[in-house]
């Protein structure tokens, strides 16, 4: 079943395949500037919309059909390499404007014989792109 996408990342599960992200969280707001009066209140302006945000970890497990090191080579790649994508959770891209990998962090669970990454946890802050 068909999660979402980002780039050529597919989210999804089946009785192949478990790819699916967790702990999916999202920030955005507006930018302010402040201007001081003398001798009165200092005035706010709106100047427009901040850049979207999200965060979301996601478990690459060869025991779920994933080879996680392939996976996670291709996630550092599109994060060092500045790629942007739309990300797409369910049958809706999470913003109009595309996404870039801000930053990515793996934690390595289990390695198994001649160093195999076995199963890993992956940490990734998404930026809007514009």
């Amino acid at each position: 079943m068909y999660v979402g996408t980002y780039g050529d990342i597919v989210f999804n599960v089946s009785h192949l395949q478990v790819l699916t992200p967790s702990n999916i969280s999202g920030s955005t707001g507006a930018d302010w500037a402040d201007h001081e009066v003398l001798g009165s209140k200092t005035k706010s302006q709106y100047l427009g919309p901040q850049l979207r945000s999200y965060q979301m970890d996601i478990q690459l497990s060869s025991s779920f059909g994933v080879a996680p090191r392939t996976a996670l080579d291709r996630l550092q790649e599109m994060s060092e390499n500045g790629e942007v994508h739309y990300l797409i959770i369910g049958l809706a891209p999470l913003s109009m404007n595309k996404f870039a990998i801000e930053s990515i962090s793996d934690t390595w669970d289990v390695v198994g014989r001649m160093g195999v990454l076995m199963e890993c946890k992956v940490s990734l802050t998404f930026r809007e792109y514009l």
